[in-house]
């Protein structure tokens, strides 16, 4: 079968997909080795502003990948499914969750009155909107402000007291943020498939971000570990399928968690794939992508069972530079050996905070596989710190 799998980055689907034996197209922003090589056909649309895509030309792009037999939506693209359908005229399936799902959902804010509803543990979270003056706010410092919609993390910031809350507030765009709890703790997630009535968690996964050795954004997501093995599992995994239940979820989904001193809470619901694919893959031994299709067809898996550790890190650009000769076959090295992804082509140009590659690492303890990642990381280091290539 023929999927043409749409996103600002469709490396981890469409390479899941390959891995399954379906034929891919894949339309995305970056021209990475191991995309090339697991599709079928690519097209690399130029995405200035991921936030602010241009459609009438992306329109023109989908046409050159028809037909197809169904179109999956990765990141930055998931809330277009209405959208793709008109291109489509109904006449191609799009396996993702309903448009008006994923937007509820994806706001964190109607999500914080969900689960307090719900009575799910969750930090008290506010519209910065509906605060009049910083004395509104009634939580504790500091105190953390994310966007109200989006992922990733990257720009997420701590507010440490009233003065600086009071300066994030004179801002023109506060409207589009949100003020919420801080709570120090290991965040983990819960990745699982669901039928829209039924779900099955597959893996419990260790979240990693703000790694200093592979970012300088405090907050940014930079990989995963799986498993995550911890006393609150269980709980983890019947909260979220019971979520899974309640928001008529379809597909391969996660919830992110936070557990600190005092136990878990639920921190945000991805109504969407996440980048945690290639760990669950390598330590259940499953197929994510065959998985989150046949979902839509009513089936389900076995409840997953993690065979090895397995890590993912995602390392950032420090500060502009180019991908030269050197790095690049180092990266394409580790590419071989399987121990990298999301390879840039060589001359790449990374901004400062791009992602520029993954590294994968898999073995018995999180011990071996955190010693191993670090080894890969420091070689691409201490590659870009002896070139110190700029541009």
């Amino acid at each position: 079968m023929k999927v043409l799998v749409i996103g600002v980055n469709t490396r981890h689907i469409g390479c899941s997909a390959s891995r399954a034996g379906y034929t891919v197209y894949t339309l995305n922003m970056f021209n990475d080795v191991d995309l090339k090589a697991c599709s079928d056909r690519s097209v690399i649309h130029d995405m200035p502003d991921v936030h602010d895509l241009d459609l009438q030309k992306l329109v023109l792009s989908i046409r050159t990948l028809l037909p197809v037999d169904f179109i999956v939506l990765g990141p930055g693209f998931e809330h277009l499914g209405d959208w793709v359908e008109k291109i489509t005229q109904g006449s191609v399936p799009v396996l993702n969750n309903p448009t008006h799902i994923f937007n509820k959902i994806s706001d964190k804010a109607w999500l914080a009155e969900k689960l307090k509803i719900l009575d799910l543990p969750h930090p008290f979270t506010i519209p910065l909107d509906r605060l009049d003056t910083p004395e509104d706010w009634t939580g504790d410092y500091p105190a953390i402000i994310k966007p109200r919609f989006g992922a990733g993390g990257g720009d997420n910031r701590l507010v440490s007291d009233l003065k600086d809350l009071e300066m994030t507030m004179a801002l023109p765009e506060c409207g589009q943020y949100l003020l919420q709890e801080y709570i120090k703790g290991t965040v983990a997630s819960v990745s699982f498939i669901s039928t829209g009535k039924q779900a099955v968690a597959i893996a419990v996964n260790e979240q990693l971000a703000g790694i200093d050795m592979l970012t300088g954004m405090p907050f940014a997501y930079c990989g995963n570990i799986t498993p995550y093995l911890s006393d609150h599992n269980e709980w983890m995994r019947e909260t979220s399928i019971n979520l899974a239940m309640e928001l008529e979820l379809i597909g391969s989904n996660g919830v992110d968690f936070i557990i600190s001193d005092k136990g878990p809470v639920v921190l945000e619901v991805n109504p969407r794939f996440q980048g945690s694919i290639d760990t669950v893959e390598h330590s259940a031994g499953l197929n994510i992508f065959r998985l989150h299709h046949e979902s839509f067809q009513g089936k389900l898996p076995l409840c997953g069972d993690s065979q090895y550790f397995s890590i993912r890190t995602i390392f950032f650009a420090p500060r502009r530079l180019v991908m030269e000769k050197r790095g690049y076959d180092y990266l394409v090295q580790c590419y071989n050996e399987g121990t990298a992804a999301d390879v840039p082509s060589e001359g790449t140009v990374c901004e400062k905070d791009d992602p520029v590659v993954s590294f994968l690492s898999d073995g018995n303890s999180k011990t071996e596989v955190v010693r191993q990642a670090e080894q890969l990381v420091s070689g691409l280091i201490d590659i870009i710190e002896d070139t110190h290539t700029e541009v």
